[in-house]
């Protein structure tokens, strides 16, 4: 009877390609024909909207824009701030070799700096600088030997083969829709000059199939009040949210891990009547774009070598590459920090918003530990009383440090670190100084990426006669360095187990060396 193998098909995912680039998008912006003249910029800030992404052969392309809010000064104004709005339309691509349609992507995006220099009093260029990271991902099919069907006394050595892949991705949308009043004391709404949307304490949940996620939006609204009021008001609100996602392979059981993205997309404000006629009612529409990868780290016993007493085993193997999720991390960061504004600048009256960019600048493998060093980019948006500079921005830096006790790390292991910004709180100390308290997300995976040879066939054949009559009958042998029973045992034609029992031995994964072991020919 000859050798039957028995093999099972194992699919993981392989890394094709990974690619960090940076982009400028650059165009002129046109004041609209209802809006004043700009007499000074005050404040610009913008936000990507990526629209459209799409692979094909050693591409990756993308299409979007990025939406541009700009604070100005008029000229020749009943007002003195007024706000106008426009778009940078981008549409290019990366170039990754071997990447190919229907493979798996991840593209994250940020808007790393934007300028701008004023033309004249109608038109100004604006610049943006684009941090585009990418990684794309096929799945890979491979059988391996799990198992041997033979007449034949075959011996099989096996070990686990630890490896992950993704059973689920699913890229959806939560659209939150309210009606917001503005508080008692505050100005009637004329025009909305800027709002700035931002999530918090975003929490995650897996059940059979299913992903339900929720949270607060913190929404902050800067407006011009209605005429014979406080020209410039702002107002704040924080609504929850929550959402579930059909995404099959989601679950909650062990070895089945769900990482997901959560981005303000889109979103409508409109103003409207309360039922006295007054505006002070913001309609609002947010959409909130959730990206959800689901792995499933999973284990198989495979052959990892084979010999049979009396015959000769050919095996072929392969190397392939894969990756095998070491550990998976959750760990926090909290920064505290008084922070001095230049004298130079006008002293602060309130503050409209904090924002907070971090970023992991170095990172450092030892055994089991993690060392992170990071910056956080904080920039605060104030209203001071200066009538040249009603609106100022100041921008400050601060450093932090993270060590992590990780079970597996090592030199060589490869890392992949996610930082997200978890809550932000925030305070006027003085005319100069806020308070900011920053709590940060930290998303750590642990990653072996090796090439590994795995068995993919075995072929039997009778061993020669030759070869076997001339072996002795009786060997005694002196147990070397680096020895087992089985390497023993696959020498001299035999078994573990006959070893085991004619020498007496009482755990076979236990010999040492110098150690004497009687061998018999078994024929």
């Amino acid at each position: 009877m000859s050798l039957e193998l028995i093999k099972e098909t194992v699919e993981f995912d392989q890394i094709i390609g990974k690619e960090s680039v940076q982009i400028i998008v650059e165009g002129d912006i046109i004041v609209p024909d209802i809006k004043p003249d700009i007499l000074k910029v005050l404040q610009i800030d913008g936000k990507i909207d990526m629209g459209q992404l799409d692979i094909s052969a050693d591409r990756l392309n993308y299409k979007g824009q990025v939406k541009v809010n700009i604070l100005y000064a008029a000229e020749g104004s009943e007002r003195s701030i007024h706000t106008m709005s426009a778009s940078l339309s981008m549409d290019d691509f990366i170039n990754m070799d071997g990447i190919k349609k229907d493979m798996s992507y991840q593209l994250d995006y940020f808007l790393e700096h934007l300028d701008y220099s004023l033309i004249n009093s109608r038109k100004l260029n604006v610049r943006a600088l684009i941090t585009l990271n990418a990684k794309v991902v096929d799945k890979k099919q491979n059988a391996v030997v799990v198992g041997t069907d033979s007449r034949a006394p075959i011996q099989v050595q096996t070990r686990d083969f630890n490896y992950y892949k993704t059973v689920g991705s699913k890229q959806d949308k939560i659209i939150i829709k309210d009606e917001l009043t503005v508080p008692a004391g505050k100005a009637n709404i004329q025009e909305i000059l800027k709002n700035d949307i931002s999530l918090s304490n975003k929490e995650v949940r897996t059940g059979d199939d299913t992903i339900t996620v929720k949270g607060y939006l913190n929404i902050r609204t800067l407006y011009a009040s209605s005429m014979g009021e406080k020209e410039i008001e702002y107002m704040e609100h924080s609504i929850p949210y929550n959402g579930s996602i059909d995404c099959p392979g989601a679950g909650s059981e062990e070895g089945i891990y769900c990482y997901v993205d959560i981005k303000v997309s889109n979103y409508h404000v409109q103003v409207k009547p309360d039922l006295d006629g007054e505006e002070r009612i913001l309609d609002i529409e947010v959409e909130l774009q959730v990206n959800v990868r689901v792995i499933s780290v999973e284990n198989l016993k495979i052959i990892d070598d084979a010999y049979c007493p009396g015959k000769e085993i050919l095996i072929r193997k392969e190397k392939i590459p894969y990756q095998r999720l070491v550990n998976k991390l959750k760990e926090v960061i909290t920064l505290n920090e008084v922070i001095n504004i230049d004298s130079d600048l006008p002293d602060i009256n309130y503050i409209y918003n904090v924002e907070v960019r971090p970023k992991i600048e170095e990172i450092q493998l030892f055994e089991d530990k993690i060392a992170l060093e990071g910056m956080a980019e904080v920039k605060m948006i104030y209203m001071s009383e200066d009538e040249e500079k009603p609106v100022c921005v100041y921008e400050s830096m601060l450093p932090f440090k993270k060590n992590i006790v990780a079970e597996g790390a090592s030199l060589e292991k490869k890392l992949e670190v996610k930082v997200d910004v978890d809550d932000i709180i925030y305070s006027r100390e003085s005319q100069k100084d806020f308070q900011v308290n920053i709590i940060l997300n930290l998303d750590v995976d642990i990653i072996d990426e090796q090439k590994v040879e795995i068995i993919v066939d075995m072929t039997e054949k009778d061993l020669d006669p030759d070869v076997l009559l001339n072996m002795p009958s009786l060997i005694i042998y002196m147990v070397q360095c680096g020895d087992t029973l089985w390497k023993i045992a696959k020498k001299y034609n035999t078994t573990v187990e006959e070893l085991v029992a004619i020498n007496d031995i009482e755990n076979p994964d236990k010999i040492y060396p110098g150690q004497k072991l009687l061998i018999i020919k078994k024929i």
